[in-house]
């Protein structure tokens, strides 16, 4: 058992320069009154993003014993010479858990706490609970929380060794733009990487290096594990034309090396298990990826200094033309006084739009829901129940991540074109807009319970009156897991979707008439589950959107009265307070310059 945390990153030379970019910008904008847009970019810069380490492999390659090795605990995943996991186990550190250590269980019907000892009565093929026939429910996931663990701060998913390595989790590591989120490949010693395996590390480091490989059981390889290593490093950049990362653990030698009590002795323990170098290696490229939420924060700055600098250059544009920009200045004004005036005819074409928007979003949902019924119709047809009945806690996951994608991908495409089609022609130069609307709908959808009826028929028994529960739920005190789902990227749009799915295992041992019917049932409350979700967001954004255009137009409209004002008293002046005013608007723009020069060299990679 580790004794103490592992000591929090230091900040990056580029965080320092994200902040101080931050700082400057926030001036010339608060100056200006987009405070807004200025309280938004220190937002972004202090956001912590959510750091994940997925760790996955073929069935028996190691994954839950380099997890225990990697956090420093022995036996915390379930481990044993035939035991593999049956769905995914979360790791997470949390300085301030009251306990040593807690765990939860993901079931379709809403997370139960559990003891660390009885994971594997339910998340292992074997478990006692899983082969238990008359258990009606089973999870769907796991979660760990550690007071103290040998790594920092981050979440490890421990991905189940049914059903082998999955293509899906090769998409997480290209989407760590979003969030900090690496993979780790497990193989052994025992043989050179396999095409599968070759194939995944292909799509996983696509573009980003975000992909570790780890080689582990060299202690019962000692003779050749070096060997193997070498060739997988040889393979991999003959094949990808890059290198990866590739690393020997002995996950055995590194839990033995938590467990020792000397500092000198646990240090020279975790270099000869190698298990310091594959931290590092996970840490620097968590710590590469943690430098977007502060880019981020340059990017909504440099957005905001460039509306400030065309209102800058208008005003200059204007003075320099004196009387004769007043026509163009006045009928500008005019528009927007005129826009304003009519506020009733522009909410009608925005009620217009919504609908139109949530109707697409529904077509969308069937498209997807098709996909997913054909799918899983066509599996079962196939493959027959008894394929099903042998691993149906690891089936049941999946069709629930399924279920969570097609929800989770049509509520962000629906949050997409409503900030393509309806924010951006209206506030195209104010980024908070968006931000504060988009908050205010994904709260809108947070903690929402909708259950549907039961459904009478001679499958009565079958199906539960809470056949579906739909959260938007954030990061939890034990994991920030909840399916997969959650790390496919849409989850950082809309944070973790989770799609509880009840009695799907009585389903399934029910007989493949009931597993269909239950499937389409499943499907139809989906849908209506995410209509109500699609309601509720229209129903939040359309009094925002109107509320935020009327003082957009009416922000609009004094700044160009006072440009007027301006244009008006420099022709009354002389030349002399003219030239004044043309040499405090080019002073005043030089600066604004300045700060986008600064904030776009940091983008490009050159903070100098």
């Amino acid at each position: 058992m580790v004794g103490v945390n592992a000591p929090a990153a230091p900040q990056t030379g580029v965080d320092a320069a994200a902040a101080a970019v931050v700082a400057e910008a926030g001036k010339v904008l608060r100056a200006y009154k987009h405070d807004a847009v200025a309280d938004l970019a220190e937002t972004k810069l202090h956001r912590a993003p959510q750091r994940t380490v997925v760790v996955a492999g073929e069935v028996q390659r190691g994954k839950s014993s380099l997890v225990n090795a990697l956090v420093g605990y022995r036996d915390l995943c379930p481990v044993g010479v035939d035991v593999t996991s049956s769905v995914a186990v979360s790791v997470t550190t949390t300085g301030d858990l009251p306990a040593a250590h807690a765990a939860e269980l993901f079931f379709p019907s809403g997370p139960r706490p559990a003891e660390i000892g009885e994971l594997a009565d339910w998340v292992t093929t074997g478990g006692r609970m899983v082969c238990d026939r008359s258990v009606e429910e089973l999870p769907t996931a796991a979660a760990i929380a550690l007071r103290e663990a040998a790594v920092g701060d981050m979440t490890l998913i421990d991905t189940p060794g049914v059903g082998g390595l999955d293509p899906g989790l090769a998409k997480l590591a290209s989407q760590s733009t979003q969030q900090a989120c690496v993979l780790v490949l497990v193989c052994d010693a025992s043989a050179p990487i396999t095409a599968p395996e070759m194939a995944f590390v292909r799509e996983a480091s696509a573009g980003v290096d975000a992909v570790v490989v780890a080689v582990t059981k060299t202690d019962k390889h000692l003779g050749r594990w070096r060997a193997i290593v070498a060739e997988n490093q040889r393979l991999i950049a003959e094949h990808l034309g890059r290198t990866v990362p590739v690393i020997g653990v002995s996950s055995l030698l590194a839990v033995l090396a938590a467990e020792t009590p000397d500092p000198q002795a646990r240090h020279r323990l975790e270099a000869d298990a190698g298990i310091a170098a594959l931290r590092a290696a996970i840490t620097d490229r968590l710590d590469a990826a943690a430098a977007a939420p502060h880019l981020d924060a340059v990017r909504t700055c440099l957005d905001g200094l460039r509306t400030v600098r065309t209102t800058i250059a208008d005003e200059l544009a204007a003075l320099a033309a004196g009387a004769k920009a007043l026509p163009d200045l006045t009928a500008e004004r005019d528009r927007l006084t005129d826009l304003q005036a009519q506020s009733r005819q522009w909410e009608q074409y925005l009620a217009r739009d919504l609908t139109l928007l949530r109707q697409s979003a529904v077509d969308d949902l069937e498209r997807r829901l098709d996909g997913v019924r054909e799918k899983w119709t066509t599996y079962i047809n196939s493959n027959g129940m008894a394929v099903l009945r042998r691993s149906e806690q690891k089936f049941t996951a999946d069709m629930q991540v399924d279920l969570q994608m097609a929800m989770a991908e049509t509520l962000a495409g629906f949050l997409q074109e409503l900030h393509d089609t309806i924010i951006t022609p209206r506030f195209a130069d104010d980024p908070a807009v968006w931000e504060q609307i988009s908050d205010r709908i994904v709260a809108s959808m947070q903690d929402k319970k909708i259950e549907t009826h039961q459904v009478t028929s001679k499958r009565q028994g079958l199906l539960d009156p809470t056949l579906l529960t739909m959260g938007v739920v954030g990061s939890s005190t034990l994991g920030g897991l909840v399916g997969l789902s959650a790390l496919m990227g849409v989850g950082a749009v809309i944070g973790a979707v989770w799609v509880g799915v009840n009695l799907s295992f009585r389903a399934i041992r029910a007989g493949k008439t009931n597993l269909l019917a239950w499937l389409r049932e499943t499907l139809a409350a989906t849908k209506t589950a995410t209509g109500r979700l699609l309601d509720s967001a229209v129903a939040q954004a359309r009094p925002d959107i109107v509320i935020r255009y009327r003082d957009h137009l009416r922000a609009s409209i004094d700044q160009l009265q006072t440009t007027i004002t301006h244009v008006q008293e420099a022709a009354a002046a002389d030349a002399a307070t003219r030239e004044k005013s043309t040499q405090r608007l080019t002073s005043n723009l030089a600066i604004v310059d300045k700060r986008i020069t600064a904030a776009q060299a940091l983008l490009d990679g050159d903070p100098t």
